[in-house]
Order: C-alpha cells, then structure tokens, then sequence
C-alpha cells in the first residue's frame, strides 16, 4: 500500500491479512481517482471538455467506488476518510458491465473495470481509461451524431480480397506518414494513404464508410485522449495491420493515426472540428492537405514487392474468414462444462439489449459474445459477463435476415459452474456468477450438463 493512502480509510476497512485484498482494491481505485484528477490539471485535453465534471465507476473486482457523482444511487455509502465526493458499494453496480459510460443515479457517468488482469495496469495506464470513457460522456452530450451504426458490423465485407488489400495498403501508407521526420514527408505519405481509402470507400456499400468514419470521431478520438494522457504522440500501425475481421479494432488506431497527424499539420484541427462536427478526420486532413506539394519533396510510393505482398496475403486472409467462422464454431460447441440454451418463443424473440462491439464475431450460424451479452423480452431477461474468474461466451442465433438487430431465436452459453435453478411463482431464474437469466412463464429441463429453458407463447 502507498504511504498516501487515507488513515482513516484503512481504518475503516481494518487491518491484516484477512482484509489484504481489499486494501489493495481500495488503493487501485482511489490511485485512479487521484491520476484522474492529477492528469486533467495537467493540460486542456479537448476545446471545451472538462474531464472533472463527468462521475466516474470504478469495479475493482469486490467493491464499485463512484467519484465526484452528485446523487449516489442507493447502495453507495460515502467512503470516510476518502474526501466528500467518494462512495462506495459492496459488488459490482449492475451498470458498470465494461469500460463504458452508463447512466447511474440518473447522471452519465464514466465506467471502469479495474479487476483480474485489467488490475495490473499502472495507475496511470487506468486513469486514461477512465478519461477516454468520459471523453465519450462528453461526446454523448455534445456531438450526438459522432456514433457508428453497430448494426452494420455484421455485414461488414470481411470476405472482400481486394478491399482488403485497399485496406492494408492503406494502411502502410499511414504508418510512414506517422513515422516521417519532417512535414513534408508526413504529408506526401497521409495524401497516397488518402488515395487508398478514396479507392476502398468507392467500392463499399455506403453504410460500410459511414460507419468507418463516425466510429473514427467516436472511438478514435477518446483513444486519441487516452494516448495523450498516457503521454504519447503518436500511434504504432501493426506491419501485419490486421486481420480482416477486426476492421472495428482497427479504428481505434487509425482514428488517432488521423488525429496525431492532425497535430502535425494543422494545429488547432479540434477547435475548427468542434466549430463544424459535421466533418470526418480524413476530410480535415484532406483539407490540410489540399494546397500544393512542396517543391522538391521525395515522391512517396510503396514498393512493387511490398504492395504485391500485401495484396497476396489480403487475397489468403479473405478466402479463410469462412473457413475460420466454421472453427470458432465447432470450438464453441466442443468446449467443455456446463451450458444453458434459452429458446424464445416462436415469433416472439429476445432482443439485444447490451454487447460488447469488440468482442463479438460472427460464426457459423450466429454470432459469438466472448465478454458481454444483455438479451430480452416482455418475459424476462438474461446476462452474462466475464466476471469472477469466470471465461463465459455466449452463441446467438438471429430470429431474422440480420443475425442480432432482427431478434434472437435461441442463444447458447457456457464457460461457468453449475447453475442453480429454482422457480418463484411463474419465474424461473438460472444463476451462477456471471451469468444470470430471469423469465416468465418458462420450462427448464436438465439433460446432463445442459440446462434448457423453453419461453412459451405469451
């Protein structure tokens, strides 16, 4: 424990071996909390935005402490010892489900989860987390129109060799960009990575663009903050780039890839952003780039052979994103232990109510959860969320054309302990730690290690 940890808090929660881990939890948090503030003091992140006005949530893994919120919700106690605007709750606010921001007592509030592997990140690494989410508050408030449609991450074409290698090319072409030693070179290289991208967007549904570049706004500028105040100033784009199917974790460099470029060769880019949010990164950058190239500056090409390459392995990657959803599949179903299948009612199907965009995926037949999935109906609802020790994924199969926004016809999870199963009047819960489903009017059955619980027609 650090030497400035509050007496009066350690106090509060004891003393010995017995209250160690909860001592150590209670530090993280409040380390954050202090690096929150400390790092907003420092420096204006973004025209604007004070990083201080927005509440933060933090899980440690035992308790959720909640920072500088105006109405605790009831649950939260104020932490003595801590300052007036520190509470704490004994578990895991249902709300704070991911680095998010959720509302809580009524107001938008940043959310962190600090606990398992995520607790070995530095306090610094943490608090920038914590500003990226509450960057997104900001942008909720003030710039509504800066979100991606999620429903089109299930169509994107992940199979499409040449938009792949479009992609890829693209890419290289940023990475020299970011890598130049002098504006000009930083420039020639952002205007052919411009070029890809023009080429790419031309031969893509519009839908696929649009979302490209409203998640570039959305999730590339909070992670644009986190970097700065990390104390970085640029980005590293992989060599490999990316496999075809994270085009959604791909943006979380190449928006700040934009932005970091931005600062190279248009100073103040975010004021003119905040004065028109109408524009896309590519676009401020290619307006700062629309003037003539200097003269005498190097050309900039990728090489023959690098580009061949490229397209090369775009062309295998492609052709496998078939074959690999039959995988994922198969290891889903082959994986081992307890499982519960719920099966909604014919014509009344469970609708999405929470996912986590980066991880899911599609698989043969369905989509795969591998952290988070919130469904439900007029009958009930069902949650599970890697938590506790626990590795849930859980299988959706859609109800319609579109495998999630159209409803879920029945839903596959597992990667937890034995359930426990009781009925209260006409409900039927199925509950283990980080998976729980409540609903109306339903069957269960037990076939071994498989728990199913049949909705019936309301």
């Amino acid at each position: 424990m650090r030497r400035g940890l509050p007496l009066l808090v350690l106090i509060a929660f004891g003393a010995g071996a017995a209250c160690s881990a909860t001592a150590q939890e209670l530090e993280r948090a409040l380390s954050v909390g202090r690096e929150v503030e400390r790092l907003a003091g420092q420096r204006v992140f973004w025209p604007g935005w004070n990083p201080l006005a927005i509440p933060l949530a933090v899980y440690t893994g035992e308790n959720t402490y909640l920072f500088r919120h105006p109405s605790p919700p009831a649950g939260f106690s104020r932490l003595e010892g801590a300052g007036a605007n520190v509470f704490v709750m004994d578990g895991r606010h249902p709300e704070v489900t991911s680095n998010t921001s959720a509302d809580i007592g009524g107001t938008a509030t940043a959310t962190l989860v600090a606990d398992g592997e995520r607790a070995a990140r530095s306090a610094t690494e943490l608090a920038a987390v914590a500003l990226h989410e509450a960057f997104h508050v900001d942008q909720r408030k003030r710039h509504p129109g800066w979100a991606g449609n999620e429903a089109d991450i299930f169509r994107y074409p992940t199979e499409d060799a040449r938009l792949l290698g479009l992609r890829r090319l693209e890419s290289a072409a940023l990475r020299r960009a970011l890598g130049a030693a002098d504006p000009a070179g930083a420039a020639c290289w952002a205007r052919l990575a411009l070029g890809y991208r023009r080429e790419r967007f031309a031969g893509m549904e519009p839908a696929f663009p649009a979302y490209e570049r409203l998640t570039e706004l959305n999730e590339g500028l909070a992670t644009y903050i986190q970097l700065i105040a990390e104390g970085k100033t640029t980005i590293e784009i992989p060599a490999a780039e990316f496999p075809s199917t994270e085009f959604r974790a791909r943006i979380y460099t190449v928006g700040p890839a934009l932005a970091f470029l931005l600062d190279r060769l248009r100073p103040g880019w975010q004021s003119a952003l905040e004065a028109d949010d109408k524009q896309f990164l590519d676009q401020v950058l290619e307006s700062a780039l629309s003037g003539e190239p200097q003269k005498g500056a190097a050309p900039c090409a990728l090489g023959a052979d690098e580009a061949a390459e490229i397209q090369r392995t775009a062309q295998a990657d492609a052709a496998a994103v078939i074959t690999v959803r039959g995988e994922r599949r198969k290891a889903f179903d082959a994986r081992p232990g307890w499982r519960v299948v719920i099966q909604a009612a014919e014509g009344q199907p469970l609708w999405p109510q929470g996912f986590d965009p980066l991880n899911v995926e599609r698989v043969e037949g369905g989509v795969l959860h591998t952290r988070f999935l919130k469904l439900g109906n007029d009958a009930g609802e069902l949650q599970a969320i890697d938590e506790a020790g626990v590795d849930i994924e859980a299988l959706t199969e859609g109800a319609g054309a579109h495998p999630l926004f159209n409803g879920v016809r029945r839903v596959f999870a597992t990667g937890f302990a034995k359930p426990e199963i009781r009925t209260e009047g006409e409900q039927v819960i199925v509950s283990t730690p980080g998976f729980k489903a409540q609903f109306r009017k339903a069957g269960v059955q037990v076939n071994g290690t498989e728990v199913l619980v049949r909705l019936e027609a309301r």
